[in-house]
């Protein structure tokens, strides 16, 4: 049988109403004062009045769809297993080289804003750098995603700000660490699950995000599932106009575990094609990542006990591990034949 999850008391991943931060600095700390409480106690929580017209969600998810309903073969012609740089397309009952852990139903096409192909990252060939793959069987993806990704891409920094005020931080302190724009828009469909399917591979198994924050739009169906501290997965359901904000390791990390990445799941229970679009705030690959302040509350800190579960106890540079936990859980170039003989 499939998991279970209960369903969502609003106080556990709680509503945070962003109006008040464009009305001016006693708004903009109303509002941090609430996203302090609800990165501490959650790490999850679903923002309103954020600025992104429900015209612009509807059109991302059009594009969703039209993207997953290519033919297979045409969607494999931009497959991430041809890059090394995790950007194209990302077919299910796919991983990396973990084999600790199961393959997710998830089919996903994602990107970073795209660099010059002069870009020094690109001409080291360094990892999380590369050329997208656009698809030629739909000309018209890359306008279309980028059209969204610079609104998503603008709140994402907006949010920003806003967790260095919940923090009381001084301005540019988190930003300091996105010196280059390498955040990341992926475009998620999952399947339908039965009731009676035992359960091994789920549209996305439990993980934490390994970037700073992530900002979600998710459709009608639900399927997001968040554990709570007393180890017990509690339903997301989608709340009209909202988007869902889940802090992810990096966030974990500056505050020293003050705010939790939380750990969730999906499950497509809903008996519809699911479509989902996150947007992740991914630092710069040369940031170094490490504590910006203490723990009062040390024995206040939610579980770390996923493969996906970054460090606080040593500083470390986040293109360097963020391209380990890549390797683990997404193919590429370089495993292709690997997984083809296999």
């Amino acid at each position: 049988m499939l998991p279970t999850a209960r369903k969502l008391s609003f106080s556990e991943v709680p509503v945070v109403d962003l109006a008040p931060a464009w009305t001016g600095p006693e708004g903009r700390r109303k509002v941090a004062d609430a996203i302090a409480d609800a990165a501490g106690r959650v790490g999850f929580f679903y923002i309103i009045n954020h600025r992104i017209s429900d015209e612009d969600i509807a059109a991302i998810f059009r594009t969703a769809q039209d993207f997953h309903e290519l033919p297979m073969d045409k969607k494999m012609e931009v497959s991430l297993k041809l890059n090394n740089h995790a950007q194209g397309y990302l077919n299910g009952m796919t991983k990396g080289n973990d084999k600790t852990i199961n393959e997710n139903l998830q089919e996903a096409f994602q990107i970073r804003r795209p660099l010059p192909p002069d870009d020094p990252g690109i001409l080291a060939g360094k990892p999380l750098h590369g050329v997208i793959p656009w698809p030629p069987a739909m000309p018209d993806l890359k306008p279309r995603m980028m059209a969204y990704y610079d609104k998503i891409d603008a709140l994402g920094y907006e949010m920003l700000d806003l967790f260095e005020l919940s923090l009381d931080f001084e301005p540019g302190t988190l930003k300091a660490s996105f010196k280059k724009d390498m955040n990341s828009l992926r475009l998620l469909h999952y399947p339908t699950q039965r009731p009676d399917e035992p359960g091994i591979h789920l549209g996305a198994r439990a993980h934490t995000d390994t970037n700073a924050f992530t900002i979600l739009a998710q459709d009608s169906n639900g399927g997001l599932e968040v554990r709570n501290r007393d180890g017990e997965f509690v339903a997301v359901p989608p709340i009209a106009g909202s988007l869902v904000v889940n802090v992810g390791e990096v966030l974990k990390v500056w505050t020293d575990g003050v705010y939790s990445s939380a750990v969730h799941r999906v499950i497509n229970r809903s008996g519809n094609e699911r479509y989902s679009i996150p947007f992740f705030m991914y630092p710069s690959y040369d940031a170094l990542i490490q504590p910006l302040i203490k723990n009062p509350d040390p024995s206040n800190i939610a579980p770390e006990d996923l493969p996906t579960s970054f460090p606080r106890d040593k500083p470390f540079i986040y293109g360097e591990l963020k391209s380990y936990n890549t390797a683990r859980i997404m193919p590429r170039k370089s495993e292709a034949k690997t997984e083809t003989a296999s």
